[in-house]
């Protein structure tokens, strides 16, 4: 029993860990770069269509080498993205990432999503990146990154929640206050809406939750077959305890009285015929002493009594 429920509670915990994968939200026609921990031997993956990349040593392949590429560190380089593109993605069968790709200017984004902005404009050598909360609001300046790939912060960043890439601005964990409007180098880039209500990019595994549906359903059935059983096996010890403690007893043998009977009945059968009459009888006599106590440890036995009739 225990060791069922142990078994759901893993279970349950594996799907609680899919559904919590990190969640990345980027605009379409930009890229993306996703990081695997193993470096030597890497198969990348993206939902149901099957290996997209893959390196064993030297050996490098490609599903579609003009959208993928793999780098020196086991990387995946997403390039100019796509609403197909959009999925679960897994290197070596472990999820790495959920991908939601963005379009427009105007996004509407859960708490606690990675999204990357984009910066386009003309300047090559820095990128100053600024935050109102509101079109009238003051402007608060973020961080600057410059060509030399040196990063001034300009505001408190405690937690590190807003990094650079050389063509976007990341924030990581995205919460609440982080909605409002942003700007590069002093042009509109985006206009973020964090929201708490869930939008879950629905599972491209389907057969992944279909396969943890059925082992919860399962796990589920077998706890509830045990216990079934173990309410029926109480119930018929119950019952068999209760007729047992009913059956009357004979209170100097401490034997059930039908038992008693029935032999009765098969010594009396036997000696009908040859008119012999036996009687027999074990008991406790309870003597009293001259002090008037009840002494119980003189047992007597009473003889046999055997009764022939003359032989004619």
């Amino acid at each position: 029993m225990r060791f069922i429920i142990l078994i759901f509670l893993f279970i349950f915990h594996r799907s609680t860990e899919i559904i919590s994968v990190p969640k990345l939200s980027a605009p379409e026609k930009h890229s993306l770069v996703l990081m695997c921990a193993e470096a030597s031997d890497v198969d990348w993956s993206h939902g149901l269509r099957g290996v997209i990349a893959s390196k064993h040593g030297q050996q490098v392949s490609y599903l579609d080498q003009r959208k993928h590429q793999l780098l020196s560190d086991g990387a995946l380089h997403i390039r100019d993205l796509q609403p197909s593109d959009a999925g679960e993605y897994y290197c070596n069968r472990e999820l790495i990432a959920d991908i939601a790709v963005l379009k427009g200017q105007n996004f509407t984004i859960p708490a606690g999503t990675t999204v990357y902005l984009p910066c386009k404009t003309s300047d090559k050598f820095k990128q100053r990146w600024a935050f109102k909360q509101t079109a009238q609001s003051r402007k608060e300046f973020i961080s600057t990154l410059y060509k030399n790939s040196t990063v001034k912060k300009e505001r408190d960043d405690p937690t590190s929640r807003f990094t650079h890439t050389i063509s976007h601005l990341i924030i990581s964990d995205l919460q609440l206050q982080d909605s409002g409007l942003y700007l590069c180098n002093n042009r509109e880039m985006a206009v973020l809406t964090v929201t708490t209500e869930s939008t879950d990019v629905e599972n491209s595994s389907p057969e992944i939750n279909k396969n943890l549906s059925v082992l919860l359903a399962l796990c589920l059935l077998s706890i509830v077959c045990v216990c079934v059983l173990s309410v029926i096996l109480s119930c018929r010890r119950t019952r068999t305890n209760t007729r047992k403690e009913s059956e009357p007893t004979d209170h100097t043998s401490g034997l059930p009285l039908h038992s008693m009977t029935d032999e009765g009945r098969r010594m009396s059968d036997a000696h009908e015929d040859t008119g012999e009459v036996q009687y027999a009888s074990l008991g406790v006599q309870l003597c009293r002493d001259a002090d008037g106590q009840k002494n119980s440890r003189q047992n007597v036995i009473y003889s046999t009594l055997l009764t022939r009739p003359k032989s004619s």
